[in-house]
């Protein structure tokens, strides 16, 4: 592999990394925060690409489609917190029914499986315009287009988080997720608090969708599939990499730097050869295994350290 292919490999995968990061932070939400998996991701994720070419297709600004994108998320959120909260339907059943219930109406919105838009109605079309006017190669000027877009979209989002996290709304969300019961008994209504949680991390992972949705070229039934793994894997490794008793803003960053990392990894791997992409998913299973695996061993390590030392 020359260092040509090495750098293109990085810078591709830095624009997917954060591309994708924000699909990391909304599992977050929902299982660091709230301490409760949501399987509505996929459906969200696909939900909110195929409004997004949907809209491209049919002549819409991209900056319409990333207010639209985000409530069709945060509706699809809004359901499946509705179905857990009023319903008492647990909450990954719920998740499922809900994304089985948007692979219909994905369908329906695209009007068929797949969809395209013309490359110019993308958001990266104008800055990779520009980066080639200031002399920078296209292909080279895409990939720093979607590098670009994606910092801007995950400082948005990690500063808008983190000032929600900050103010007393914010802390009762925390609460509710370490302990329901406690915050219950403050006064806190916890219902309202779980269907906000899946609310903004839905209106997030739509907007990633989105975005990538762009990057791809397209979008369609399939879009969704795997991005729970993939958004998963990301977070365990930026929580492996996170320093102990990090704030609320170390651990967003960290798990941004989780997502990058996943990708490079996965690139790197294909890019030498040593697997074909036809592979990915198998690899992206056992990236996402042994990153879950990394906390246990360390525990069993630790435990079995205190136990000769005693």
């Amino acid at each position: 592999m020359t260092v040509d292919m090495f750098l293109t490999s990085i810078y591709g995968s830095l624009g997917q990394g954060l591309l994708y990061a924000p699909v990391a932070i909304g599992i977050f939400m929902s299982l660091r925060i709230m301490k409760k998996p949501d399987l509505t991701v996929e459906g969200t994720f696909a939900f909110g690409a195929a409004i997004a070419m949907t809209m491209l297709h049919g002549g819409a600004h991209f900056w319409a489609t990333l207010i639209v994108a985000p409530i069709g998320g945060a509706v699809a959120g809004l359901t499946t917190a509705l179905i857990h909260t009023k319903l008492k339907i647990d909450g990954i059943i719920s998740g499922l029914l809900v994304t089985m219930a948007l692979f219909s109406i994905n369908l329906f919105v695209m009007g068929g499986s797949t969809i395209s838009a013309p490359l110019d109605s993308f958001i990266f079309a104008p800055i990779r315009g520009q980066l080639v006017a200031l002399g920078i190669q296209p292909f080279h000027a895409l990939l720093w287009s979607y590098v670009l877009v994606g910092a801007i979209t995950l400082i948005v989002v990690i500063s808008a988080l983190f000032f929600l996290y900050s103010t007393s709304f914010g802390l009762s969300i925390r609460a509710t997720g370490d302990n329901e019961r406690m915050a219950c008994s403050n006064g806190v209504n916890t219902d309202s608090r779980k269907i906000s949680s899946l609310v903004i991390s839905n209106a997030i992972t739509g907007l990633a969708g989105a975005l990538v949705a762009q990057q791809q070229s397209g979008a369609n039934v399939n879009t969704g599939t795997g991005v729970l793994v993939i958004g998963l894997a990301s977070l365990v490794i930026g929580e492996i990499i996170t320093p102990k008793n990090g704030s609320m803003l170390t651990r967003l960053l960290f798990i941004s730097l989780g997502s990058f990392i996943y990708f490079s990894c996965i690139s790197l791997v294909i890019v030498t050869g040593l697997l074909s992409p036809d592979w990915t998913r198998l690899l992206t299973a056992v990236f996402a295994l042994s990153a879950l695996c990394i906390p246990k061993l360390r525990q069993m390590y630790s435990k079995k350290r205190i136990e000769v030392a005693k």
